[in-house]
């Protein structure tokens, strides 16, 4: 029988099952997914739905698409439980270059849609920070934990798994990334803007906040390495 599905949360239950499935070994690098027809018995769900959940696992790195062919898993390493590939420095600047993109707009969108709930959880992960700082992996999971629960308040699933993906690869190489942020009082001075824009549902202001605070980490990154480099 095909398992019972909320309708609200078919996609994600999809992305789920199938992310946990490459993740156990079920389907190896490079191998082809079940076809469409297949999956849409499996799990109860329209065509729609399914493809639905082929985006999101797209933009999580875990499969890629290939007209007439099918979806095959793309990576061993996105989102299924093994450590990501560490990032060279140069990658990290250009995932910091899509964030100075991304950020803002996700800020923005919060700021125009956050509830109550979702203003106490930002400023229950603020505190968290707070008493953290010189941990650089608290650091580093407290930073995630904050842009996580910022995406979630713009009720977009794309910006949620956005985040994610962003994160994964921070994480894979955070002690490098945040041992070169020196600055914890901006850090944290800038997450509480970004609050405090969101609390005022000032999608301007929120913005604005999102922008300086990674054109600075940015900056900081790019005299680091070039630094180092000198070395």
């Amino acid at each position: 029988m095909p398992t019972i599905i909320r309708p609200e949360r078919k996609y994600q239950t999809v992305v789920d099952a199938i992310r946990g499935a490459i993740s156990r070994g079920e389907f190896a690098y490079g191998e082809a997914l079940p076809p469409e027809r297949i999956l849409i018995e499996r799990f109860g769900v329209s065509r729609s739905s399914l493809r639905e959940a082929f985006s999101v696992l797209e933009l999580l790195g875990l499969i890629e698409s290939h007209r007439g062919r099918g979806h095959f898993v793309r990576s061993p390493h996105a989102f299924t439980g093994s450590e990501p590939v560490p990032l060279e420095g140069a990658s990290v600047l250009e995932l910091m270059e899509a964030r100075r993109i991304l950020d803002p707009a996700i800020a923005s969108e919060a700021a125009r849609k956050a509830s109550p709930s979702d203003m106490t959880k930002i400023r229950r992960v603020l505190s968290v920070t707070r008493a953290c700082l010189d941990d650089v992996t608290a650091r580093a999971e407290n930073d995630f934990e904050f842009h996580l629960t910022m995406a979630k308040a713009t009720q977009n699933f794309i910006f949620v798994n956005i985040v994610r993906m962003e994160f994964n690869l921070i994480m894979a190489t955070h002690k490098q990334i945040y041992g070169n942020l020196e600055d914890k009082g901006a850090f944290v001075a800038e997450h509480e803007e970004l609050y405090e824009a969101i609390t005022m549902h000032d999608a301007e202001r929120a913005s604005g906040a999102a922008s300086l605070h990674i054109d600075r980490i940015y900056r900081a990154l790019i005299g680091a390495y070039a630094m180092s480099a000198q070395q």
